[in-house]
């Protein structure tokens, strides 16, 4: 399927553009909004903080699985058809998962949420580069990128407000409104494109995508059980690590087949230096997106003393997602003055000091406001950091493979999305078995002031509290465990975010195989 540009009237235009913004909104929405809410939604089904977990692993997998065939399906359907279809679905699995009474029923509509999902995620802005003519394209990119990030600031502060005060499951219902509300505008302004007549769109590669749905599935398995089976210990992650390698290679290798006349994507694109870079660039850019976004919410929920409840910690990430989309006004400018390759290392020379002084900052105890010239940074980074890639996955691919370099790039994304959410939750878990076994033999160290601490502990609680002498001993005893408890977790998170520096430094290595692009004198 080839760009089919077209002068649409400014009405019209500006409501397909709205009905984008809304329609990936919902994404936004839903996604963030849960990220946030987790050790709710564990509280009120009864199960563990990690166990919820698999609420954003499934979601997350999901994904993975529904963006490299987001191509082949819109050109397959006519993307008007797959796009609306796709709200509504995603629309159908957000009752679904409202709903649910049990957690494995709640996994599933995740699933097909995820499913639902990547369209959403992929096809904004494949809308923009198939419809718009190119002279709009960049700042139609740039209005929807700012309506997604006061979306998802919106999404925040709703999510959390009705948590706390109504109850977690009606945080979906303003998801449902905006989901009825882009259906309604996709209906009216999104222009009826023809599905693509090429014979590879027509017929599907089933084979192909057998291979990629399976390979897919297998690795997100491994991401997600790896750490808790023992990695390659386990016979089933042998074997599943087997079968993401060996689906690699014949996915590859099935793409590139003269037999294959009609393969689920032209991987030759990649021949392209630029595509080729931000495909590969897309992987680290996706482990820092995701895993940022991830640790900082379950620090706040879980560590944070006092807690932050749902509405505080909502506000807290809205004000991210709105220094995201003021960011997001100016980047632009930037990438237009000293080029893609240039923007892309300020955006890391933004990202490191910004990871860098969170890991500084961080204890359990740091006053919230302390983070936002972190948070600040990080906005500034997001803001280069995608659109520099972004643009270069399609900015000199021929209109006949455009929807191959979008899905690839997307694909890689994720893919590094997955990874860095993996690759964070088994670093804080062998932190955190680290930095208890240091705490427990600087206890041990100091036993002496370790039964002063206790003693000054018990005599408070015994002239504060009322408890008996004994109870006031045991509480003396939890308290200590509940302070190193919180500290011990903090250094764990804390070098979460020394993690994303380090992945920053290796980006900047990889920044020289994007070719330079031209620059306005």
């Amino acid at each position: 399927m080839q760009p089919t540009p077209m002068t649409l009237p400014p009405q019209q235009e500006k409501g397909l553009l709205l009905a984008l913004g809304l329609a990936t909104g919902v994404e936004f929405y839903v996604a963030d909004g849960l990220n946030l809410i987790l050790v709710d939604i564990a509280g009120a089904m009864g199960i563990s903080l990690d166990q919820a977990s698999w609420i954003l692993t499934v979601y997350t997998g999901a994904m993975f699985i529904g963006i490299p065939l987001s191509g082949w399906m819109a050109a397959h359907f006519g993307p008007r058809r797959y796009l609306i279809g796709s709200v509504c679905l995603f629309g159908l699995s957000t009752i679904g998962c409202m709903i649910s009474m049990d957690f494995p029923v709640f996994l599933f509509w995740r699933f097909i949420q995820g499913l639902a999902g990547s369209a959403l995620f992929t096809w904004w802005r494949g809308t923009i580069y198939t419809v718009l003519p190119k002279a709009k394209r960049g700042a139609s990119m740039q209005k929807t990128s700012i309506r997604l990030s006061l979306s998802s600031a919106c999404g925040l502060l709703v999510s959390g407000w009705v948590t706390e005060f109504l109850g977690w499951r009606l945080m979906f219902l303003p998801a449902l409104v905006l989901a009825g509300t882009a259906v309604a505008l996709l209906l009216r302004h999104y222009p009826d494109l023809p599905p693509s007549r090429e014979e590879r769109h027509q017929r599907p590669d089933w084979f192909g995508a057998a291979i990629a749905v399976v390979s897919i599935g297998a690795l997100q398995v491994v991401l997600s059980r790896g750490d808790v089976d023992d990695w390659f210990a386990s016979s089933l992650i042998r074997g599943l690590s087997a079968i993401t390698a060996i689906g690699c290679v014949l996915f590859v290798a099935w793409q590139f087949s003269p037999r294959n006349d009609a393969p689920l994507l032209h991987l030759g694109v990649l021949r392209d230096r630029m595509s080729f870079s931000a495909g590969l660039l897309g992987v680290p850019t996706g482990m820092i997106l995701a895993g940022c976004l991830f640790e900082l919410p379950e620090f706040l929920r879980g560590v944070m003393q006092p807690d932050f409840s749902a509405s505080q910690a909502g506000v807290f990430m809205a004000i991210y997602s709105l220094m995201t989309a003021f960011a997001r006004s100016q980047s632009g400018k930037v990438h237009a003055r000293i080029g893609q390759r240039k923007g892309l290392l300020v955006a890391m020379l933004l990202l490191i000091p910004s990871m860098l002084l969170i890991n500084r900052l961080m204890t359990s105890g740091t006053p919230p406001f302390y983070y936002i010239p972190a948070l600040a940074l990080f906005a500034a980074c997001q803001t280069l950091l995608l659109p520099g890639i972004g643009s270069g996955a399609m900015s000199r691919v021929s209109d006949e493979r455009f929807l191959d370099a979008v899905t690839i790039y997307m694909t890689a994304r994720q893919f590094g999305a997955s990874l860095g959410i993996a690759l964070l939750t088994v670093l804080i878990d062998h932190r955190l078995t680290l930095h208890s076994s240091r705490l427990y033999e600087a206890l041990q160290t100091g036993r002496d002031s370790t039964a002063s601490w206790l003693r000054q502990g018990a005599g408070l609680l015994l002239s504060h509290s009322g408890l008996s002498p004994e109870r006031t001993v045991e509480g003396a005893i939890d308290l200590l465990s509940e302070t190193g408890r919180r500290q011990v977790e903090t250094l764990a998170y804390a070098d979460g975010f020394l993690f994303m520096a380090t992945i920053g430094v290796l980006m900047v290595l990889l920044i020289p195989l994007m070719p330079p692009t031209p620059v306005k004198k």
